[in-house]
């Protein structure tokens, strides 16, 4: 499906290409008719090729301004479905961000993927597959496909629903960078809570650092490091807060061997670790999961992970744990490359 965002920016090609491939037509089939063997099946194909190669030259050459008037349109069309289901909640505005790179933005956009996913599985419609970051250098290309992709599921779900109403297509604004596009898709992110039913939960989170622990396991027999797969055990109750601050001591040994494995290390988030729910841990822990993308792809770890059955009745006690984990074994790769 074709969105708008694309449509806009290759519109006029393609009505210069159509006119072309008309006259062309024409043309042959003028010569056809004196005898003469029509060319007109591979001007059709070679515009086709145009407009694939036209397609991959928008996404390549997309700029954040791009990917946040993308990110208005999907806000557009969440809330039409909010009005049209009558979900009237306060979702949550996301704080403002820093030093957010394409590849954490990718991050998030399949946090807005994983709830359209809950949000199609409640309403019973065809629903779309789960998507990992790409081994690959990711840019802002990437992140609009995604935000696309994700667009197109909506527009498929009202389809579905049969809600005729459409969106009036965001203007472009420039200046925009990769942190503003990052804050604009978490604010679509909590309008999404209201249609999927619920905010995100220990469950997702203990499923994310679950993903962590499995990327962190191939990261380690890359380095030859013995992986301890083990959690510590947690006695004491503790509180998405608690959970909270270990994350943070896991973003601070992620940079730590990135920089001994010579990487360009990520910037430490802002958490401000005031009032913490499971969505600000889960937000956290996706940027956990995006450096661990990054150092697969410095030591040219190509494995994809197995998609894994969603949790139930994980408390943040649980999730302590995991993060326990990922700390352990973050040391352990750090003394061995330090070695």
């Amino acid at each position: 499906m074709k969105t708008r965002w694309l449509m806009r920016r290759v519109g006029n090609a393609v009505v210069t290409c159509s006119v072309l491939l008309l006259a062309g037509f024409v043309g042959s089939s003028a010569a056809a008719a004196q005898g003469e063997e029509s060319s007109w099946i591979d001007a059709v194909a070679d515009w086709l090729d145009w407009s694939e190669r036209t397609e991959e030259a928008v996404y390549r050459e997309a700029t954040s301004s791009e990917v946040f008037q993308a990110v208005q349109d999907l806000t557009a069309e969440i809330t039409i479905l909010r009005e049209e289901f009558g979900v009237y909640d306060y979702p949550p505005e996301a704080e403002p961000q820093e030093d957010r790179a394409p590849i954490h933005v990718y991050a998030k956009t399949l946090e807005v993927l994983s709830k359209v996913i809950g949000v199609q599985q409640r309403f019973g419609v065809p629903v779309a597959e789960a998507r990992q970051i790409p081994f690959k250098e990711i840019e802002s290309g990437d992140v609009l496909a995604n935000v696309q992709h994700i667009i197109d599921e909506i527009r498929e779900f009202k389809a579905n629903m049969v809600i005729e109403r459409e969106i009036e297509p965001t203007p472009l604004v420039e200046g925009q960078t990769a942190s503003s596009v990052y804050k604009s898709l978490a604010d679509a992110s909590f309008l999404l809570d209201g249609l999927r039913g619920r905010p995100l939960t220990p469950d997702d989170v203990f499923q994310n650092c679950t993903y962590i622990l499995d990327e962190m396991e191939r990261v380690a027999e890359q380095l030859s490091v013995s992986f301890e797969a083990e959690l510590p055990r947690v006695e004491e109750a503790k509180r998405p807060k608690d959970v909270a601050q270990q994350v943070l001591r896991a973003t601070y040994k992620m940079i730590n061997l990135q920089t001994r494995l010579g990487m360009d290390a990520s910037g430490v988030p802002g958490l401000t670790l005031v009032r913490v729910t499971p969505s600000e841990v889960f937000d956290s822990t996706n940027m956990l999961l995006a450096e661990m993308a990054r150092i697969k792809l410095h030591l040219d770890v190509e494995v994809p992970r197995e998609e894994r059955p969603a949790p139930k009745g994980k408390t943040p006690s649980d999730v302590f744990a995991q993060v326990l984990g990922i700390i352990r074994n973050l040391d352990r790769m750090s003394a061995a490359v330090a070695s």
